[in-house]
């Protein structure tokens, strides 16, 4: 019995020594795959612009004489130029006036009040109630095409051609005397400021002069088309607002407002 069982015994191991191991397959990884690389052609490609739409031009519509108002008339506009010239520069006669008899006098007084004078009656007042002295006393106004009432500068740049000619005038004179444009530096400089400034009232002139109805001057047009129309007592006046008025009835009183003048 003991010799068959080892001889079973290594029958059972040969066979299972026959039996052929697992075989394990071996996992192949892919290759990693590079990205492609984008070429130049591809980097440098712009994008398409947008296509803007065309510039409709817009028409020119023609600055005319706004409905509902009049113009102002030519006694009006002289009566206006009369009293902004008095109350602006009035002040320098008497400065003219000693300077000619050759008396010594300080005239810086006269300077002061001048210099407030130009600055109430064409800074003040024109900011305040778009209108100079010389409007309130004659009712009269500035206009544009729109029926509105231009920016205070051009009542200022309007009132201050006096200064511009005297200015390009005082300048002329000067050359004669002086030989020349002066001597030094600063005479030079002041020579040649004056005479620039009697180029917009040359301007202004000529303008004035060339216009259809010769009622466009210079500052007219720089300031988009300007009227002089006539204006009525203000019932809701009030104050120093009042007594401006009452100017109005002075001057008409006196025969400066003539209904019957004609327009320019």
């Amino acid at each position: 019995m003991g010799l068959l069982e080892k001889a079973g015994k290594i029958q059972t191991e040969d066979k299972i020594s026959e039996e052929p191991s697992p075989v394990v397959a071996s996992i192949i990884e892919p290759e990693p795959v590079k990205p492609a690389k984008k070429s130049r052609r591809e980097k440098k490609a712009k994008t398409p612009k947008k296509v803007r739409p065309a510039r409709v031009k817009k028409e020119r519509i023609e600055k005319i004489f706004p409905t509902g108002f009049e113009k102002a008339s030519k006694l009006q506009k002289r009566t206006r130029r009369l009293v902004d010239f008095i109350v602006s520069y009035g002040w320098s006669i008497p400065i003219i006036g000693l300077s000619g008899w050759g008396s010594n006098f300080n005239p810086t007084p006269f300077f002061l009040v001048g210099i407030i004078l130009i600055v109430g009656n064409l800074v003040i007042l024109p900011t305040q109630t778009s209108r100079s002295m010389g409007n309130w006393v004659s009712r009269t106004k500035y206009i544009n095409s729109r029926g509105e009432n231009p920016l205070w500068p051009y009542l200022f740049l309007k009132g201050i051609t006096t200064v511009f000619v005297l200015g390009g005038i005082m300048a002329l004179l000067s050359i004669p005397s002086n030989g020349g444009l002066g001597d030094t530096t600063t005479s030079q400089i002041f020579t040649v400021i004056g005479l620039l400034m009697i180029i917009p009232p040359l301007l202004d002139y000529v303008m004035f002069k060339i216009s259809k109805d010769k009622e466009m001057g210079l500052w007219d047009r720089i300031f988009g088309t300007i009227w002089m129309v006539k204006t009525g007592k203000s019932a809701e006046a009030k104050g120093w607002l009042k007594r401006l008025e009452s100017l109005g009835d002075f001057a008409e009183s006196r025969g400066l407002l003539k209904e019957n003048e004609d327009t320019e």
